[in-house]
């Protein structure tokens, strides 16, 4: 195995300071960090997340594990995609965005909220990424969500004083996707897995299966995740273990889940989880969720 602290363009002299998600997302994983942190592998090559999300995991190796490696992260949706982009690489000015989100929300939230929603007009990336991060911090439950036809329609947050410009932590973000040297893309996930070999590490983390008929949110980008993605999903897990993969996966605990990763039923852990998504308190409570491997960490 490779001595990962002198690869990959990273200086050991860097300080990677400790940062977390920038953005708020529907199945976040920062409250079962300790259980994936559990999971972790104790060595492997690269790094592959095809449904980063608000990256929780990502960050938690590179910040709080202080590992080292090559990050190849992916995402079907555009917009959090061009973020990370802009994150890493435009965020002077972005910050300068937020500022001005940041004083003008203060103003007045609801007006300001609804016309950054239905007639704000981006011009260029850093400015449509910081309408997406302002629009995510004040937005009800964090959650991002579009119609079929693309439009984000969310309604405004219950929020006292929401945080839209953090600029401590982007700007910890921003060194840790640079210094990973992080390839980032808009991709469906076999595209993005396309090329894993032997020891590469892998963590899915798929829209979820849903646990009733009605617990059916998967609209993130207006095409969803259905029971026939989830199966596509399972043949790619075993394609990455007949390569030698390090894979790890995360989903709710459902017997057709059980029933796809069947043949890796020594290698499932289940959690206890809340589901902060759900409109009622009481509702989010009680919840077990799985995390698959292929390994033993």
């Amino acid at each position: 195995m490779v001595n990962l602290e002198s690869v990959h363009g990273y200086s050991h002299v860097v300080d990677l300071r400790h940062c977390y998600p920038y953005v708020k997302w529907a199945g976040g994983k920062t409250q079962i960090l300790s259980d994936l942190d559990s999971m972790i592998p104790s060595q492997f090559n690269r790094y592959f997340e095809p449904f980063i999300g608000g990256g929780a995991m990502f960050f938690h190796l590179v910040s709080d594990r202080n590992m080292r490696f090559a990050a190849y992260l992916s995402d079907i949706n555009q917009e959090l995609i061009t973020a990370y982009q802009v994150v890493k690489n435009d965020l002077k000015e972005l910050i300068q965005h937020l500022r001005k989100h940041q004083r003008e929300y203060n103003k007045n939230p609801h007006e300001y909220y609804y016309k950054l929603r239905d007639k704000t007009k981006p011009r260029n990336d850093a400015e449509m990424t910081a309408r997406f991060i302002a629009l995510n911090k004040t937005c009800y439950n964090g959650l991002y969500r579009v119609n079929r036809n693309g439009i984000f329609n969310v309604p405004m947050g219950r929020y006292k004083n929401p945080v839209i410009c953090d600029s401590t932590n982007l700007e910890n973000v921003s060194t840790a996707l640079r210094y990973s040297k992080a390839v980032i893309q808009v991709a469906d996930y076999r595209e993005a897995l396309h090329n894993t070999e032997k020891d590469d590490f892998i963590y899915l983390d798929p829209p979820y299966h849903p646990m009733s008929s009605t617990a059916n949110f998967t609209g993130y980008t207006g095409f969803g995740f259905g029971d026939k993605d989830q199966s596509e999903l399972a043949k790619v897990f075993a394609e990455l273990n007949d390569r030698n993969c390090k894979v790890l996966l995360s989903d709710s605990d459902t017997p057709f889940i059980r029933k796809l990763y069947s043949g890796f039923s020594s290698y499932i852990k289940e959690i206890k989880v809340s589901r902060v998504i759900n409109c009622k308190a009481s509702k989010r409570l009680g919840h077990t969720e799985l995390l698959i491997s292929n390994y033993t960490s």
